[in-house]
């Protein structure tokens, strides 16, 4: 786990707090005690520009990516994923020459 600089945290508790709705003052210390700790952990919700670097796709994520408009005229909208999954499964059989 990457090390958070100070300026880091206060800014990951300045958008914790904004998003914060506490309805009475005996909330307060207990909302604060998590968002000192999410913080810490570099853990915020929502959209912010946040240190943490997105993960590469997969390979089956870019295989969706290509696959998809393809199948998006085909089938419904409820069918797509698993027509996906089964052209996914076909290709990882004819790329391990099974």
């Amino acid at each position: 786990m990457a090390t958070l600089t100070n300026e880091q945290m206060f800014k990951n508790v300045i958008t914790i707090i904004k998003k914060m709705n506490i309805k009475n003052e005996d909330d307060f210390d207990t909302e604060m005690n998590k968002v000192i700790e999410k913080a810490k952990k570099g853990t915020i919700t929502g959209k912010s520009n946040s240190t943490k670097s997105k993960k590469a796709p997969t390979p089956y994520n870019l295989f969706v990516k290509e696959k998809y408009s393809e199948v998006k005229n085909q089938y419904e909208p409820k069918e797509r994923m698993k027509a996906i999954a089964i052209l996914w499964k076909k290709h990882q059989e004819s790329s391990n020459g099974k």
